[in-house]
């Protein structure tokens, strides 16, 4: 009922809004080129400031000083922001989930700016994206993400960030950043002959003016739409059912492709002619070209998609002399934009009438998008997006085996998971490996890394006789230890899109029943009992970030290397088990003992490689054998039909009982065929 009553309600206004237009044609000229319609909902520029007769001609019309020659598109930078600051440099990305909020994805980089620190930092939320520059001081003594996440939104509840430490990560979030830009636009074009109130009137001109052509030649170039390689704009371009030509033109890098009333299909005995209505009533914006000076009213045109109207007024057309009025009209959600429109509103033919009708064309579309309507569907698509952004990151971690580094803010501990995210931010990040040289001479190239209980103290270890971590030794780096690399690239690449089917496959690799985990350069070289450091505070210490000084070296990890998938340490620790006394020395059976183990779980990496190999190969000679068997069947079902068609012509051509003796002896034959098979 409610509806029936807004429609009842609509087509009152629209029959109200047609009396007046028609009340206005009945008096002497000059007549307004816009009416607002009667149930109101929509705003106009460029009619009041109207006061000079439509025959006069106008000195100085859009002179050299006036908006025309500032013509300048009005787009959402935030979107290039990403791009523009963020790659090619260092800085971190996080993603977390909110329990009011939503998906998160926060990035930040530091900059100086007058000698002072600041933080860029981009947060994205479901209700859109916000970029902020802030100094340094306003984060205090701990820049975490959290923090950062709060000053740009005090909606934001989560503590837990996760660092984006994978490849591909920078990439996945530009493009969720640029999905909104867009390059190609389409706006329609309808021709209004004078008098002309309705909408069927409007979309029913079979035919129009050498004005109307000349203001198409100015606005683009006239294109044949079969085999156009351009921007179509939803005109067919092969059958020719849209029509035969079309006018579009390239601005600013940006291609145009207009919607011509007059050029889309006259379907003869169509009041309504939809196949026009079809293109046009879909567009955002629309020019309303008036070939006489007639007034011009919103709601002529049924539309839920048309949302600003630009109207073009011809004066002197075809002549040297040949000038255009413009009066903009849009709904009230509609923001403004520009650029604005000179007193009067009066350009002459030329290039710069162009580049401004362009450029009003591109704003007034930009400008659409915030309306509500507009602006909840594109809220429903970022949302969307933001939530399968915010599975792809975490299902990557997992895939690269990262539970190491899920936790930043929810340790107490007053050093943060990189060591303090403010110098982390600043470009003294580090990755997981480290540099620890002892002080004796001796260096050998073999590590034990072991874990300890999560919630224990922290403590840090030195190396008995001569011990020492190589950096090649690493937790973070990719490619750490030949052996654990796969030989073909061709079967990395695979397997990355199979990810999905081999979770456990490539699951973090400490578990509780592992006990500890050793991560080894070289396989070759023994161990002597000189080289097991001993224990000092009683605990290993591992950590992402928290053991890390200002002694040791630094690198170029910039937060986007990963972390091996084989050598991912569970977060659990453990204490040592060679090393509970540090007074009495381990035997000699101990370490041959500790050797054979270490090689063990070598050949166990090796096997398992070698297994996952073979399955992601039996995987593919099952998909292949499925593809085969979906076409025999498919081959099956048409010789079936062949045999059933063939079947048909023989019973016509041929008499009842000739035919019923061949199909006899065909059944025949099947059963001995089938019984023998």
């Amino acid at each position: 009922n409610n509806t029936t009553t807004q429609q009842c309600n609509g087509n009152g206004w629209i029959m109200q809004t047609r009396d007046t237009i028609k009340e206005i044609l009945k008096h002497p000229g000059p007549y307004p080129q816009i009416v607002l319609p009667a149930g109101g909902g929509y705003w106009l520029d460029g009619v009041s400031n109207c006061t000079i007769n439509i025959d006069d001609e106008v000195v100085g019309c859009c002179p050299a000083t006036s908006s025309c020659a500032r013509t300048k598109l009005e787009t959402d930078d935030t979107s290039h922001c990403y791009r523009r600051h963020f790659i090619g440099r260092e800085h971190h990305d996080f993603y977390a989930i909110d329990n009011k909020l939503g998906p998160l994805v926060l990035s930040a980089r530091t900059e100086l700016i007058s000698s002072q620190e600041h933080f860029r930092i981009m947060l994205r939320t479901g209700h859109g994206t916000v970029h902020e520059i802030v100094p340094a001081s306003a984060l205090a003594d701990r820049p975490t993400a959290s923090r950062m996440a709060r000053l740009l939104c005090d909606e934001v509840t989560t503590d837990r960030f996760i660092p984006v430490a994978f490849p591909g990560g920078t990439e996945m979030i530009l493009k969720y950043d640029e999905h909104v830009l867009t390059n190609t636009y389409k706006f329609g074009v309808i021709y209004q002959r004078f008098g002309q109130t309705t909408e069927e009137e409007l979309f029913g001109n079979a035919t129009f003016s050498n004005a109307f052509d000349e203001f198409l030649n100015i606005i683009g170039e006239r294109i044949e739409l079969r085999d156009f390689k351009g921007y179509r704009g939803g005109l067919d371009t092969q059958h020719g059912q849209t029509g035969i030509e079309s006018v579009y033109c390239q601005f600013r890098q940006r291609e145009i492709m207009f919607h011509i009333s007059t050029m889309l299909p006259y379907t003869v005995g169509d009041a309504q002619q939809l196949q026009r209505k079809r293109h046009i009533g879909n567009d955002i914006v629309a020019i309303v070209f008036q070939e006489q000076n007639t007034p011009f009213s919103a709601d002529m045109i049924a539309s839920n998609f048309l949302h600003a109207f630009i109207v073009i007024q011809p004066i002197d057309p075809c002549t040297e002399k040949a000038r255009y009025r413009v009066s903009v009209t849009a709904r009230d959600d509609v923001p403004f934009f520009g650029p604005t429109l000179p007193a009067p509103s009066i350009f002459r033919k030329g290039q710069e009438f162009r580049n401004f009708l362009l450029t009003k064309l591109i704003n007034a579309e930009n400008a659409a998008y915030k309306s509500t309507k507009f602006a909840k569907l594109a809220e429903r698509t970022r949302s969307s997006l933001l939530e399968a952004l915010y599975g792809n990151l975490k299902e990557r971690a997992q895939f690269y085996g990262l539970p190491l580094l899920e936790t930043t803010d929810s340790i107490s501990h007053p050093i943060g998971i990189f060591h303090s995210v403010k110098k982390a931010l600043t470009g003294r990040s580090r990755s997981v490996s480290q540099d620890v040289t002892a002080s004796s001479s001796v260096r050998n190239p073999v590590v034990t890394t072991l874990n300890s209980p999560k919630n224990a103290d922290r403590k840090s270890f030195s190396c008995g006789e001569s011990i020492s971590r190589n950096s090649t030794t690493s937790v973070s780096g990719i490619g750490s230890s030949n052996q654990q690399r796969i030989s073909s690239n061709e079967f990395k690449k695979s397997l990355q899109e199979y990810h999905n089917e081999t979770d456990e496959a490539y699951g973090s690799r400490g578990d509780s029943s592992s006990g500890f985990f050793l991560s080894i350069q070289s396989q070759n070289t023994p161990l002597k009992t000189n080289d097991l450091c001993k224990r000092n505070h009683g605990e290993w210490d591992l950590s992402s970030g928290e053991n890390e000084s200002t002694e040791m070296g630094h690198d170029s990890d910039t937060g986007l290397e990963s972390l091996s998938s084989t050598e991912v340490v569970h977060s659990n620790r453990v204490s040592c088990s060679f090393c509970v006394d540090r007074q009495v020395p381990l035997r000699e059976e101990e370490v041959k003992r500790l050797n054979e183990l270490l090689n063990d779980v070598e050949k166990l990496r090796t096997e398992r490689m070698v297994l996952m190999r073979q399955n992601f190969t039996c995987k593919t000679d099952i998909k292949k054998l499925k593809e085969r068997q979906s076409i025999l069947v498919g081959d099956l079902d048409k010789a079936n039909d062949e045999i059933a068609r063939l079947r048909k012509i023989l019973r016509r051509s041929l008499p009842n009982e000739n035919y019923n003796g061949i199909h006899q002896s065909n059944l025949t034959d099947h059963t001995s065929t089938t019984t023998t098979t």
